[in-house]
């Protein structure tokens, strides 16, 4: 079945609106599910993890210690739609401390994801913060 650029861009923002969500939710036991059973995500400063118990170990050290939130925004296709797909998009990562909420860093994400019995699942999740 052929994938229009609108069903791949809604399907592509709900994969990475499930990833924030799960974060900020501290349940990172969802984070590999979605990705691919040999996805990579590549995370600056702290790695890049390859497979799916890889990413369960190494997120499940990023359980929020305090409120957060990502906000994340201006995804786009930046490849024709298909079965895999690449995505960009910003990120702004706040967390709540005694004064209220504060911008803690700035990033972009740089995303492969494909397809899978109708479900999309990062193949590769590059994030990169603005120094």
């Amino acid at each position: 079945m052929t994938v229009t650029a609108e069903a791949a861009l809604a399907g592509v923002q709900n994969t990475v609106a499930a990833y924030a969500h799960a974060l900020d939710a501290g349940r990172t036991e969802v984070i590999p599910e979605l990705f691919t059973e040999d996805g990579v995500a590549e995370i600056t400063g702290q790695g890049t993890f390859v497979g799916r118990d890889a990413i369960r170990k190494a997120y499940g050290a990023f359980a929020p210690q305090a409120p957060q939130l990502h906000l994340v925004g201006n995804t786009v296709l930046t490849s024709p739609p298909g079965d895999e797909v690449t995505a960009a998009g910003d990120l702004v990562f706040f967390v709540r401390g005694e004064e209220g909420w504060a911008v803690q860093l700035v990033g972009s994400y740089q995303d492969t994801l494909v397809r899978e019995d109708g479900v999309w699942r990062f193949r590769r999740r590059v994030t990169t913060f603005q120094p």
